[in-house]
This record gives structure tokens, C-alpha cells and sequence, in this order.
């Protein structure tokens, strides 16, 4: 019969990794709202042949991005800029009620 070979504790761990890793990165992409696999084919390992169409296709991918990204952005500030205005809003009205407030405490004191 032949040697039975046992696994050190070490080459479990690394093949735990080999799995767990891209699972892991996969995962935290998803949560951050991206897409993993669509950064995998902008690694230059997984390029083919016509590396200078694909470079272009990025760069073109990476403007456009950055325009919807700029867009986004502006709606955003706008959109916190009104919620800020009717905080504010909410803050005097609410302020005005503590005041009235206020003075029917004096009054219910003075009677």
C-alpha cells in the first residue's frame, strides 16, 4: 500500500483562501454597489489579443462614468439642499411653538 499523506494545518488554511478571498471580495463589492466582475475584465490578465480596443473602450467607459457620476452628484446636492431648507423650515415652526409655549407656562404660573 502507499503513504498515506496528511494535510498541515498551513496548506488548509491556503486552500481556505483560495476560496474565500474572491468570495469575500465578490461580496464586499456587491454591498459597496459595485460590480466585481465588470472589474475583472479591466485587469489586463484577462485582456485578449486587441488590448488597444479594449484600453479605448475603458477610457471611453471611464468618461462617461465620470459624467453620469457628476450629474449624480449635482442632483444629490441639490436634493440635500432642499431637505436643509425645510429643516429649517421645521426648526422655526418648532421654535415658534416653544415660545407660545413658554408664555402659557408664565401665564398658567401668574394665575
Amino acid at each position: 500500500m502507499g503513504k498515506n499523506y496528511k494535510m498541515t494545518t498551513f496548506s488548509k488554511f491556503l486552500i481556505f483562501l483560495i476560496f474565500a478571498a474572491p468570495l469575500s471580495y465578490i461580496g464586499a463589492s456587491y454591498y459597496n454597489g459595485q460590480n466585481p466582475f465588470e472589474k475583472f475584465k479591466e485587469i489586463s490578465i484577462f485582456e485578449n489579443s486587441k488590448s488597444e480596443s479594449t484600453t479605448t473602450k475603458v477610457i471611453t467607459n471611464e468618461n462617461s462614468n465620470n459624467n453620469v457620476g457628476e450629474e449624480s452628484f449635482n442632483k444629490e446636492i441639490e436634493l440635500k439642499e432642499l431637505e436643509i431648507k425645510q429643516l429649517n423650515k421645521r426648526i422655526e415652526k418648532l421654535e415658534e411653538i416653544i415660545e407660545t409655549q413658554k408664555k402659557e407656562i408664565e401665564n398658567l404660573k401668574v394665575q
